[in-house]
């Protein structure tokens, strides 16, 4: 073919772009990625993007639900706590409150194998001698003749028996609860005991601590009653006007007995001598002091006593400040029990 001909052929049409500078092969043939404006195709993100990728995003996923999980378990705890103190808040006032029974449910459980005694607080008294009976003239012969009582060293005991004490007794020897006529229980002084009660009582706790325990004698009692013999009409004061400070009588009892411990000591430090209850003492029962022992011991059957009649000492929370002085005495049956009569015990000291 001429070369006229050939200028009239059509121009070959190519079926690729021309090559620019961002299209052209690298040495190796393959074709390079376009580094201009990215496809519409997809998006290939570029080293320095500040966006996390999908493993970040999940493990940061995982770490804020751990974190939720955990708040939401100290939550479903400190709920529980919360509970925990407030049932066990409600259980110690209920057992502190009104119901003494779980208290006492306890004590008859351990009591066959151990001792539930309270120790009783007591008061060294001295040895000293004293003048016995009524020495103003305040009394009829129950109080005379008058005569000097040497006594031995001895504990008593700074307070009268009170229920709180003596119930355990009667739980661990399986005795009646003395009723308390809905006066209340614990410090109050026991009443409803007779003088045979209160000796088994004595025995029962000598036998819990190893401590002899007992009634005190009748010298003893007033002996101390009268800080030491010394000449007061009642414990503590011989002056009837500042007696209330020191007792319960008829005027200021409310007509019941009232916790031990409340009203002023005598010079001995022991209190309600005068008033509150009645006390029984060791002695039998005699007219008047004819014939009495001088060396402060229990006077029983001789020279006549009866027995079946012990006396008390101390006058009640019913009675005048006449039957409250420490000089003053009076018998009641022994296997009897009332509501103004308790006791108080003594100890031997070696």
């Amino acid at each position: 073919m001429n070369e006229e001909n050939q200028s009239t052929l059509p121009a070959e049409k190519s079926s690729s772009p021309p090559l620019t500078e961002h299209t052209k092969p690298d040495r190796l043939g393959r074709q390079s990625v376009p580094i201009g404006k990215p496809s519409s195709q997809g998006r290939i993100p570029s080293l320095n993007s500040q966006e996390p990728s999908h493993a970040e995003t999940v493990s940061m996923l995982k770490k804020q639900y751990q974190l939720a999980k955990r708040q939401k378990r100290w939550l479903k705890i400190t709920g529980l706590m919360g509970v925990v103190v407030i049932l066990l808040g409600g259980i110690g006032t209920w057992l502190a409150g009104e119901n003494k029974a779980f208290k006492m449910a306890i004590l008859r459980v351990v009591s066959p194998v151990m001792s539930i005694h309270l120790d009783p607080e007591m008061v060294s008294i001295p040895a000293g001698t004293f003048q016995q009976g009524d020495s103003r003239g305040e009394d009829t012969l129950g109080e005379h003749p008058l005569r000097k009582v040497h006594i031995k060293k001895f504990a008593l005991g700074r307070f009268e028996v009170t229920f709180e004490e003596y119930d355990r007794f009667s739980m661990a020897t399986g005795r009646a609860f003395p009723g308390d006529e809905g006066w209340g229980r614990e410090r109050r002084p026991v009443i409803n005991v007779s003088w045979e009660d209160a000796g088994d009582y004595a025995k029962w706790l000598s036998e819990g601590t190893g401590r002899r325990y007992r009634l005190p004698t009748e010298s003893e009692w007033e002996y101390a009653a009268r800080n030491r013999g010394k000449d007061e009409i009642w414990a503590g004061t011989s002056e009837q006007e500042q007696l209330e400070p020191y007792a319960w009588f008829n005027s200021n009892s409310t007509g019941r007995t009232q916790p031990v411990g409340i009203r002023q000591a005598n010079g001995l430090g022991l209190q309600d001598m005068s008033g509150n209850v009645w006390e029984w003492v060791q002695d039998c029962w005699h007219d008047d002091y004819q014939h009495a022992p001088t060396n402060g011991s229990a006077w029983l059957e001789a020279n006549n006593g009866n027995c079946g009649t012990r006396v008390r000492r101390g006058g009640g929370w019913t009675n005048d400040p006449i039957s409250l002085r420490s000089s003053f005495r009076n018998g009641y049956n022994a296997d009897s029990r009332s509501i103004q009569i308790g006791f108080r015990l003594a100890q031997d000291i070696d």
